[in-house]
């Protein structure tokens, strides 16, 4: 029996790092594409809010199938312009465009989907945008203040707590949002766990700058 279930587990890894490759690579090619085509970094990052402002009116419509494809090429474009970057030079207002316009989606698409169902959705909705408003918040004035204290090292600029991983930013929560296009019933509990999970990544954030910004100082 644990011989199958080993089996299985292996197959569906292979199946995942399969996909996985097949994504990453085609956002290295396109991101090749684009810039020997002269597109910034920047444009791809503005094509890819767009496409995300039609997941909200689709999610608010009710179309959850036009909805999920709008998010999966939001996202695809979103690590397009990653890569771009890169390839190019990455720019203070890059990074700021990038991460406005991803919290600028992110936030419309918890809004679609409150409009899609406003009696039952409306409540789960408002908790889930509380938390990922606290968790956003935290995250980004701990950036400011840690881009405050070290801009003037060059050689820890590309350290710099611009993205912290985790709850909202992670696979954890476009997986939610996917799911939720698939299984729209099931809206409000996860929404409430997404919210939690947004909640509990403010607190860690706010644990993390305690110690670097109070404690680490006291002890210099």
């Amino acid at each position: 029996m644990s011989g199958k279930i080993n089996a299985t587990v292996k197959k569906i890894t292979a199946q995942l790092n399969a996909v996985k490759d097949f994504y990453f690579s085609a956002m290295g090619k396109t991101a090749k594409y684009l810039a020997k085509i002269g597109v910034s970094a920047n444009v791809v990052s503005v094509f890819g809010f767009a496409i995300g402002l039609f997941a909200i009116n689709f999610l608010a419509m009710g179309d959850y199938f036009s909805a999920l494809v709008c998010v999966l090429l939001n996202r695809f474009l979103d690590g397009v312009d990653g890569v771009l970057a890169r390839q190019k030079e990455i720019t203070d207002f890059g990074v700021f465009l990038d991460a406005c316009l991803d919290y600028a989606v992110y936030a419309g698409i918890i809004f679609g989907f409150g409009m899609a169902n406003p009696s039952a959705n409306a409540v789960a909705a408002g908790f889930w945008l509380f938390g990922f408003t606290v968790s956003a918040t935290s995250m980004l004035a701990y950036a400011v203040v840690s881009y405050k204290n070290y801009c003037d090292k060059a050689s820890e600029k590309k350290k710099l707590p611009i993205y912290l991983g985790g709850f909202f930013q992670g696979f954890e929560t476009l997986a939610g949002v996917l799911f939720l296009c698939l299984m729209p019933g099931w809206f409000t509990p996860v929404a409430i766990i997404l919210g939690c999970f947004a909640l509990a990544k403010a607190l860690m954030v706010v644990s993390v700058a305690y110690y670097n910004l109070v404690i680490l100082n006291k002890n210099k």
